[in-house]
This record gives C-alpha cells, sequence and structure tokens, in this order.
C-alpha cells in the first residue's frame, strides 16, 4: 500500500491537539465584521435540463489570473491508493492558484477566488500541514484587476476559505466593494473559533466583508441535486461540493463559446477528477468522491463542456499570469 498523507489515528490526534490549541489561541485573534446581506439577483425557476441551460448561452467574458504558486505534498492533490491512479501522481509539486473574472454584458463583474495574497503567502492548517506560497510582484489578483481597468466588483463567489484560494480577500475587499458569496456551511466554518485548524487563517480575513448564503439561490437541478443560479439569467451556476471543505462550492459557466465547468479543490487535478480520487487531506473524503460523481454526470450530460481543474499544471503555460478563455481554447 502506498503511503497516505497521514493515517487516520495520526489525523486524529493531530486534530484534537489542533483544536485544544486554538481555544487557547484564537480568543485573542479577531477578524472583520461579517455582515450577512442579501443582495444577489438569484433566479427562482429551475430550468428543465443542464441541456435546457446551455441551449441560452450569454456572451460571458471569462479571464483567468494566475496568481501564485502553492507547494502541495505527497497525497494532497490525489489518493494514490485509489484503483487505476497511477503511481507518483501525488507526489509533492508546485501547483498554480488562479482566479477568475467572469464579466456579464450587463456590467457585472463576477471574480471567483482571489488566488494568493502579494508578498508573503504562506499559510497552514494548524499544528497539521504547512503551505508554501511563491508569486512574483504584480501577480496578485488585485494587482491585475487594476491593470486590465476593473474598476468595480460586484460579487466574490469565495469557492471555500482556505489561503490558496482566499488569501487575497483582504486587499481585494479593501479596494472594491463586493459581496461575497459562499455556501452557508463555508460561512459557519468561517465563523468558528476552530477555523484556523480548518485551514482558515484568521488575518486573511482582516477586512470587514458583507457576505451571502449561496444556499439562498439553491433550486433542484438534476445531477448535483441541486444549483444556484446566481444573476438570475443562467449564465453563472454555483454547485455544491462538498468534501473538500464544508462548504466547497463548483461552478458552471454558460456562455457563448461554450460551457466551463470549474471544479476548483473538488478535483485538484485531471487525474483527480478522473479516477475520483481526491486527495487525503478534506473534510469528508467520502463526501468529496460523491461530490466528484456528481460533477462527472453533469459533465455527461454536456460533452461539449470544457472542464477547469483546481490545479492542474497542465492546464496553465508556466509563464502565464492571465488567460483569457474566450474564445474556447483546448
Amino acid at each position: 500500500m502506498r503511503r497516505r498523507l497521514l493515517s487516520s489515528a495520526r489525523r486524529g490526534a493531530v486534530a484534537a491537539l489542533a483544536a485544544a490549541a486554538a481555544v487557547l489561541t484564537l480568543a485573542a485573534c479577531d477578524i472583520g465584521d461579517i455582515t450577512e446581506v442579501a443582495e444577489a439577483p438569484w433566479g427562482t425557476e429551475a430550468p428543465a435540463s443542464w441541456q435546457a441551460v446551455t441551449a441560452a448561452p450569454v456572451p460571458l467574458t471569462v479571464t483567468a489570473y494566475v496568481t501564485g504558486e502553492v507547494f502541495a505534498g505527497d497525497g494532497v492533490l490525489i489518493n494514490e491508493d485509489v484503483p487505476g491512479v497511477p503511481e507518483g501522481a501525488g507526489t509533492e509539486q508546485w501547483v498554480p492558484s488562479v482566479a477568475y473574472l467572469v464579466q456579464h454584458p450587463s456590467g457585472i463583474n463576477v471574480l471567483f477566488d482571489t488566488g494568493v495574497r502579494a508578498g508573503e503567502c504562506s499559510y497552514d492548517i494548524l499544528l497539521v500541514l504547512n503551505f508554501p506560497c511563491r508569486n512574483q510582484p504584480g501577480q496578485d489578483v488585485v494587482t491585475q484587476l487594476a491593470r486590465d481597468g476593473i474598476d468595480k466588483l460586484d460579487y466574490v463567489v469565495a469557492t471555500h476559505f482556505h489561503g490558496d484560494h482566499s488569501s487575497g480577500l483582504g486587499p481585494l475587499l479593501a479596494r472594491y466593494d463586493p459581496v461575497v458569496i459562499a455556501a452557508a456551511d463555508e460561512i459557519a466554518a468561517l465563523k468558528s473559533p476552530l477555523r484556523e485548524t480548518q485551514g482558515y487563517r484568521y488575518d486573511q480575513f482582516s477586512a470587514d466583508m458583507r457576505i451571502e448564503a449561496a444556499d439562498t439561490g439553491w433550486l433542484p437541478m438534476p445531477h448535483v441535486a441541486r444549483a444556484a443560479d446566481l444573476l438570475g439569467d443562467g449564465s453563472v451556476w454555483l454547485l455544491p461540493t462538498p468534501g473538500h471543505t464544508p462548504g466547497h462550492l463548483s461552478a458552471l459557466l454558460n456562455g457563448t463559446d461554450g460551457p466551463l465547468l470549474l471544479t476548483f479543490d473538488a478535483a485538484h487535478l485531471k487525474a483527480t477528477y478522473h479516477h475520483t480520487a481526491p486527495g487525503g487531506l478534506g473534510a469528508d473524503l467520502d463526501k468529496a468522491a460523491q461530490s466528484i460523481e456528481r460533477l462527472k454526470a453533469l459533465q455527461a450530460e454536456l460533452p461539449d463542456v470544457r472542464v477547469l481543474y483546481g490545479h492542474e499544471p497542465a492546464q496553465w503555460p508556466q509563464d502565464a499570469i492571465r488567460v483569457s478563455l474566450a474564445p474556447r481554447a483546448d
């Protein structure tokens, strides 16, 4: 049997130690005010099928910003013990940390995740693992958005609050005034006094934020059980994919250049997705595997969908920091 990231017993012991340490240390640690709002124009009527959704695409402009890289240890990205996973697929490596800007023809701008912040961006899960990070000056999403002339953000979708997806949130909130969208379970985890044991570093969230639960917009939808039509016109869909974290979100973007399925950390790598082999670090790995299967069922209904994974190095040129995803490229 190949080496796992951490044994179950060790994970339990480490979690207990981390929880005890967090209780003692987090009382003095503050985060910004979190004000819950209800402002997004959620769709209120479920389409008959995903094919019906993609039959009415919207001309979206989608830009990917590679904000830096995070170092993932052995077994973090994929579980090599799953039958069929090639040996060595889970070897430690540097992987990209990506944020996505979606520009709607109405003028609404939606940012999915913020990537890593400028400068020192490493983060850890208290007493368990450290995740080193690196980036170049000007690579952070705030600088890149300013360079592209983006002067407003309406919504920031936080797929989850780990540092490689959200450590840029504080600086971004300081420049813009978006509503942050996240799943209710993710919001609850962020508010928990034990948040650092789940990888939610309090210093990433020092700015005040207005936040809305994606659960407000859930509609019954095939394959994924439920989904939320963020802008009410079928263009931007949020998909619940718990497992990696309690309230992890994925997304379907229904643009005229073809639909995009963004897995984020529901599937770190193409192989993670193909083999239904979520990495050895997550809130609930059984739920994580179920979430991958649901995304694959959705993909089967939409054979023209392009899938972008959470941290797949092969999908990004090594020197790329800004990639236009429209028109679609293979």
